[in-house]
């Protein structure tokens, strides 16, 4: 797979940073080249003898056609020990094709697919295992639905799924099982066929869930699995009594509880608060819902709602609209004011080992331009990565800290560069982002995070202490890099976050430690 190695000077290097304020190791790989340019990592697990089993997936462009996975086996110093790669290839039979995710079972991996078989006229969902240690791949098929079921065909990753989507695949927390959900064609009533499988591939429940609401007015928010195996769905309905509020948003969110043999619903208002999203969060037997909300719109947003749950039963046992903290104003304007923002998406939700939720959002919005050329003309779009929102819950769901962190990156293309990968470590958040050369100064003690690009690019780790303040330190300067790595698509095990670095066909894998 590895053709060819950029330097045999270039050994493992394993470089701890000293006398620092944010303590941390870093370690390389050697330099390599694959096939295919283009590859990322989805899946880094530790091996049990500290070294680690990193996935990639990887996939050809314009003149080189191809599919699949390297698989690499690295010791703790990241030597490369074993490789394997492992092309997917499809019957003529098969017309759509899409890989839903990975999972790790102690020395098995599994690959699961969905795909619409012709001859079959069915949609088949199937694992392709193997040892990690003979990589000797067999196929055992989970589920199959009749092709005119099917609404239509699409996927996403393995974090959440849209409500005009065909397939996704979520996995819980603790990687021990997984579930898949499928859009059931259907004009008059919303339909999904829900799977719940252990990491075994033993299935658990095969579901129907319906919501008596044209597709249209219910939109998926999404689906989260607790440690016994219950799947919490969870939706937002736009229902003809809504529509009669005179304040707040018209519309309800509703969530479902659904074991192998039952469901439950309880619905929810925000009141005279407008709520564009919500995230359901299931952590050692907490259950509760998360977003951010507003007084004016669904897009300008002023604080974040908590509603806490009966994991049982799902009572609503509390409900909580936390304005953003007057730090968080000053963090983001230089002085406080009463005014909202706008465009946040949700990044990552993490829960620390003390019930708190951690809950990071970016300021993310796209710039449509029109370009006039003497053929006609095209559209032009700029996709914007601004500020690092972050804020820190207390079990009893109230702020702990809110904070902004000032950022401001953009592309036109390829975002693999930019953005962030956050994690956390003893309830201190953690974000590492590539910036430009200086760091610039604003008023009132403030900062901001500068533009970056593939050639040129600094990696920066930001921390958020337990007290909500926050500083940051260089962990590697662009000068010491061949390449750079891509920030945004961090994947972490444990302590441990890996990156991958690429530079046309040249790579490199980062692993850093807290």
């Amino acid at each position: 797979m590895k053709k060819t190695i950029l330097s045999i000077i270039t050994v493992m290097l394993t470089l701890t940073s000293v006398a620092q304020e944010i303590p941390f190791q870093i370690k390389k790989s050697e330099l390599f080249k694959d096939e295919y340019k283009n590859s990322s990592i989805v899946l880094a697990e530790n091996d049990g003898h500290d070294g680690v089993i990193i996935v990639r997936s990887y996939a050809g462009g314009s003149f080189s056609n191809g599919f699949g996975y390297y698989f690499e086996h690295y010791d703790a110093n990241l030597k490369l020990i074993k490789e394997y790669e492992y092309e997917l290839k499809y019957s003529k039979a098969v017309k759509q094709s899409s890989v839903l995710g990975l999972i790790l079972d102690g020395q098995n991996i599994h690959i699961v697919d969905f795909i619409y078989e012709k001859d079959q006229k069915a949609y088949i969902c199937s694992a392709m295992t193997s040892n990690i240690n003979d990589f000797n791949f067999k196929q055992k098929e989970l589920f199959r639905i009749n092709s005119e079921q099917i609404k239509q065909f699409s996927f996403f990753s393995t974090s959440g799924f849209d409500s005009d989507s065909g397939a996704a695949m979520i996995i819980n927390e603790d990687k021990s099982a997984f579930a898949i959900t499928v859009d059931i064609k259907n004009k008059e009533t919303e339909t999904h066929k829900l799977f719940l499988f252990n990491k075994s591939l033993e299935k658990k429940i095969d579901h129907t869930f319906k919501r008596e609401l044209k597709d249209k007015k219910f939109k998926y928010e999404n689906i989260e699995i607790s440690k016994d195996g219950t799947l919490f769905l969870l939706g937002k309905a736009y229902t003809d009594d809504k529509k009669k509020k005179k304040e707040g948003g018209k519309y309800q969110f509703e969530l479902a509880r659904i074991t192998s043999d039952s469901e439950k619903i309880q619905t929810f208002d925000t009141n005279e608060h407008f709520v564009a999203s919500l995230k359901v969060i299931v952590n050692e037997g907490n259950l509760s819902c998360l977003g951010f909300y507003s007084d004016k719109n669904d897009n300008r947003f002023k604080g974040i709602s908590y509603f806490q749950l009966d994991p049982n039963n799902l009572e609503i046992l509390k409900s909580k609209f936390n304005p953003f903290t007057e730090q968080f104003m000053i963090d983001k304007y230089g002085k406080s004011k009463d005014k909202e923002l706008k465009n946040l998406s949700f990044r990552k939700i993490i829960t620390t080992k003390n019930n708190e939720i951690l809950f990071n959002a970016e300021e993310f919005y796209i710039v449509s331009t029109y370009v006039a050329t003497q053929y006609g003309g095209y559209w032009r779009y700029t996709y914007h990565y601004d500020d690092i929102v972050s804020a820190l819950l207390n079990s009893s769901g109230e702020i702990v800290w809110a904070r902004n962190i000032n950022k401001r990156q953009s592309t036109g293309g390829d975002d693999s560069y930019i953005s962030y990968t956050s994690t956390e470590k003893d309830s201190n958040a953690y974000f590492f982002i590539n910036t430009g050369e200086k760091v610039r100064k604003l008023s009132n003690d403030r900062i901001q995070f500068g533009q970056t690009s593939t050639n040129k690019s600094n990696l920066n780790i930001i921390r958020i202490n337990q007290d909500g303040n926050f500083d940051y330190q260089e962990v590697l300067d662009d000068k010491e890099n061949e390449v750079p790595f891509m920030v945004s698509n961090g994947v972490i095990s444990g302590n441990s976050t890996y990156f991958l670095g690429r530079k046309g066909k040249k790579k490199q894998i980062l692993k850093i430690t807290l």
